[in-house]
């Protein structure tokens, strides 16, 4: 497909002008548009994007000019206009932005990021700190791939699915210009390293090292060339030496992480942590013969050897630390540390423990070297802004889901509940806006007491499904039996909740009630019934082994088996401690430092990963919360990556889940109330006949009113003095809102604006591109720390060249400073005022019409001349901001000073 910037493709293309509003007309729109080509379209300021599964030419750097330096709202749907209005409301409105992607995996969530990424850093590439700003672009879309290696895997749904949230913050200073940038991760899927669904895979990195590596790294790591001699690799796949595996693909992440400024020793450090975890798989561990004492020994220490060397760490240390653990014995006066040894099951799960946590501390601290080349380092942490892009794996339901899909629909319910509370917020303070009264909007009223209830019921801290889990893995002999009884107890009446338990006795209750209806006693068989669509799953018998919860996204089945285990997080501190005697640094930085500062080996029971998983998603919600939404919809169209397939009851699914129709029918409430608009504008027969031919030339629609869409100008002659009347009372009441809510901040810039209009539109070459800027007053390289200007009285700074009268080639770095009512001239290091010029003093200004940075300020009565000023940018942006803003200061204190733009 090519981009035509007057073709936004067939059907609508913004679901709120759909005339079928109901799931086929949007599904039917969806799928036409998706078949030409046309893979974006809008709900008002939501973008909805269904994964093309082909290249597509929509991505060059010409439409990323055309979409920066156009109204989005005349231009196609696209990525692009989301990521354009976003960075706009950061610089305009100092506010923090945040992109939410969702969607299922495989959708095209990570690449939607990539986009947006790249589009805000090319964007603000325009400003004046170029290499900065390329640097925090290479940076984050160059880490891509080495965080895709470590963080993603092969799933049944996607091959490269994300297993953790990713969180990218671009950094802004308090002129607008970027500063830097910074990765957060959230709920990285660590179960993964040790056990994986059948037909899946482990993360990318493990296969990527055992096929890539070069011999002499190879002999280094003691690794052999295939994953089937690996426990934690072999158990599932049976293509586990896919040959599509690159062998170049490790070179190719050694690579990027050069380019990223990851050292060869940080290099190292990483893939001998990744081949150490592949041997603590393979320690296998057999019950001790003889004795009372259930303690357990390593058949193979060979294994242990080679993981302790990569580790740097002593090997009867590791090796003593996976058969027993210390812990506290209270008996008499003082406690004191006994070591107990640990049987088959429990040193398995310590050895699985450790190497979760090892792939854990790896992870993080690929994510902070990466931090570390990127991030902002500037003290003053109240003057940055941030946008940030939150890509978060998206609802799973699988054949088998287990304790992970459990933690990852949660946290999609969390995503969800924060979707729909801002946008009944926004649609609230719309209509107040407006002067209108709020109608309660029954589906988000019912989707808010339903998301109560669902977190009542997983989160609760006394019976929550977590709680009870946590409870149950503290007991002596802890089992899923038990824990599954203790959720019937609590549960067993709530709506969101069913198990074998729940559906048989309601069984029970509908046979009696019948028999005793029909006056006999029937006997029937308590099998577990067939469940279907809605209150029951459609073709599955909910067994002993499972208990169901009905997300907003559907119902999932979930298998306890392995709960229990999966949520006990065993490391116990002699594990701890023994990582964290390792000779080589890099290993004993990667400890947490809460995890050994303390003053006792022995520890209390560690945090289970439920516990974990609770404070990651906190502090996730905490982040999102605490900025300006912005969302896309991300559609998965078929399971097979298909180009020319378009699943309607796959698409459904995902639509319903998403709220999408819903959404549509909240945001097109609004438009019934122009009619008070029109009224209480023209007040008149006429008036009444306008609206009448609104009525049928005007389709329904819009948003807000910022957003409503106009179809083309009606054929009907009689109709048209309507629908343009109509318009022009709409544009009306558009700028009555933008006026109303402006700030003074954003007043003092539109003057600003307005004045360099006055003074060089159509007179100064580069004066069109000047407006696209943000013009600012203070330059981050001229902070002005001297005692011989007073800091209040300071209008603007920012470094010049002084350029010399007779040799132009003779220039000297000088900090230009702008005061109430006069201009100073400062050395480099803001010791010495070098010249000083009243306001009053001035008899003009002159520069180029061309696309110049130089400007000549004549003074009346100087011994020394005229000052002639050049500005660090090339072109002439900052150079008509200056002029602009001295000619506007003077004014206002009554002082008109002439600018003349000529080439004399």
């Amino acid at each position: 497909m090519s981009f035509d910037i007057n073709n936004s493709g067939p059907g609508v293309s913004d679901f709120i002008l759909l005339k079928d509003l109901s799931e086929d007309g949007l599904l039917q729109n969806m799928k036409k548009r998706w078949e030409d080509g046309f893979i974006y379209t809008y709900i008002g300021n939501v973008i909805v994007s269904v994964n093309p599964y082909q290249p597509v030419n929509l991505y060059t750097k010409d439409i990323i000019e055309l979409y920066r330096t156009n109204d989005t709202r005349d231009l196609p749907p696209h990525i692009y206009s989301l990521a354009d209005i976003t960075l706009r409301t950061m610089q305009y409105e100092s506010q923090d932005q945040c992109i939410i992607i969702s969607g299922e995996s495989g959708s095209g969530k990570t690449e939607a990021s990539k986009l947006i990424m790249e589009y805000i850093a090319t964007i603000a590439g325009k400003n004046s700190r170029q290499i900065t700003v390329e640097h925090v672009k290479d940076q984050l879309l160059n880490s891509n791939p080495v965080l895709e290696a470590f963080g993603n895997a092969k799933t049944v749904r996607n091959d490269n699915s994300s297993r953790f949230g990713k969180y990218m913050d671009l950094q802004f200073d308090g002129n607008g210009n970027p500063s830097g940038g910074k990765i957060n991760t959230y709920l990285l899927e660590k179960s993964r390293v040790v056990t994986q669904q059948p037909n899946e895979r482990n993360f990318h990195i493990f296969y990527q090292l055992l096929n890539g590596a070069e011999p002499e790294l190879r002999e280094h790591l003691k690794l052999k060339e295939s994953a089937k001699y690996y426990k934690y690799l072999n158990e599932t796949a049976d293509d586990i030496d896919d040959a599509n595996i690159n062998k170049e693909s490790l070179n190719n992440i050694i690579n990027t992480m050069n380019s990223i400024g990851i050292s060869d020793k940080d290099q190292l450090s990483l893939l001998e942590g990744i081949a150490a975890i592949l041997h603590l798989g393979n320690i296998h561990f057999e019950p001790l013969e003889g004795g009372s004492n259930p303690g357990s020994k390593i058949t193979n220490i060979e294994e242990v050897e080679m993981a302790a060397e990569l580790l740097g760490i002593d090997s009867e240390t590791l090796a003593t630390a996976l058969i027993s653990r210390s812990i506290n014995d209270y008996a008499g006066r003082s406690k004191k540390a006994i070591i107990v040894p640990l049987d088959v099951e429990k040193a398995e799960f310590s050895r699985d423990a450790l190497a979760k946590a090892l792939y854990s501390y790896l992870f993080d601290f690929l994510i902070q070297k990466v931090n570390d080349q990127i991030n902002s380092n500037d003290a003053d942490d109240t003057q940055k802004h941030v946008i940030g892009v939150l890509d978060i794996y998206g609802f799973e339901i699988f054949e088998k889901n287990s304790f992970e899909q459990l933690i990852i629909n949660t946290c999609n319910e969390k995503l969800h509940q924060h979707f729909i509370n801002y946008t009944l917020f926004s649609e609230r303070e719309e209509y107040k806006r407006a002067g209108y009264s709020w109608d309660t909007n029954f589906y988000f009223s019912n989707q808010l007491e339903r998301s109560k209830e669902m977190f009542q019921l997983i989160e609760s801290k006394d019976k929550g499904i977590f709680a009870l889990l946590d409870e149950e893995c503290l007991m002596p002999v802890p089992s899923t039996t038990s824990f599954l009884n203790k959720l019937d107890h609590y549960h067993i009446n709530h709506k969101y909740y069913d198990s074998c338990k729940k559906t048989r006795s309601r069984r029970v209750s509908k046979i009696r009630s019948k028999s005793i209806s029909n006056g006999t006693r029937q006997r029937r068989s308590l099998k577990a019934p067939m469940l279907f669509a809605n209150n029951t799953h459609e073709s599955e018998v909910i067994t002993h082994e499972v208990f169901w919860l009905k997300h907003y996204a559907g119902e999932v089945d979930y298998s306890i088996n392995d709960f229990v285990e999966k949520n006990n997080d065993t490391l116990h501190s002699d594990l701890v401690f023994a990582l964290y005697s390792s000779e080589k640094e890099t290993f004993r930085e990667l400890i947490p430092k809460s995890k050994v500062a303390k003053t006792s080996r022995v520890s209390r029971t560690p945090d289970t990963l439920g516990m974990q998983f609770r404070t990651s998603l906190a502090n996730l919600m905490k982040n999102v919360t605490s900025k300006t939404p912005h969302y896309i919809r991300c559609i998965k169209p078929n399971t097979t990556k298909s180009s020319t397939y378009f699943d309607e009851s796959l698409c459904l699914a995902q639509c319903r889940y998403l709220g999408l129709l819903e959404n549509i029918r909240a945001r097109r409430q609004l438009p019934k109330y122009a009619v008070p608009i029109i009224q209480r504008t023209w007040r008149s027969y006429r008036s009444h006949c306008l609206l009448n031919g609104m009525k049928k030339s005007v389709i329904e629609s819009g948003n807000d009113w910022i957003n409503i869409k106009w179809e083309k100008e009606p054929a009907n002659e009689k109709l048209k003095e309507a629908f343009n009347n109509l318009k022009y009372i709409y544009y009306r009441e558009m700028a009555k809102k933008y006026r109303k809510n402006i700030t003074p901040e954003r007043k003092a810039l539109l003057d600003w604006k307005l004045s360099a209009s006055m003074l060089f539109k159509n007179k100064k070459k580069g004066y069109n591109e000047s407006v696209k800027e943000n013009f600012v007053k203070f330059s981050s390289k001229s902070d002005l720390k001297t005692p011989l200007i007073k800091k209040d009285a300071i209008q603007m700074t920012l470094p010049v060249k002084k350029i010399h009268r007779r040799n132009t080639k003779k220039q000297v770095e000088r900090n230009f400073v702008l005061t109430n009512s006069s201009i100073y001239i400062l050395n480099n290091d803001n010791s010495k005022i070098k010249d000083m010029i009243n306001l009053s003093d001035i008899s003009s200004i002159s520069t180029s019409p061309l696309d110049d940075n130089i400007m000549i300020l004549h003074v009346k009565n100087s011994s020394k001349g005229d000052l002639m000023l050049s500005t660090e940018e090339r072109n002439a942006t900052k150079i008509i901001s200056v002029i602009s803003y001295i000619w506007m200061l003077g004014r206002k204190r009554g002082i008109q000073i002439p600018i003349d733009i000529s080439n004399e």
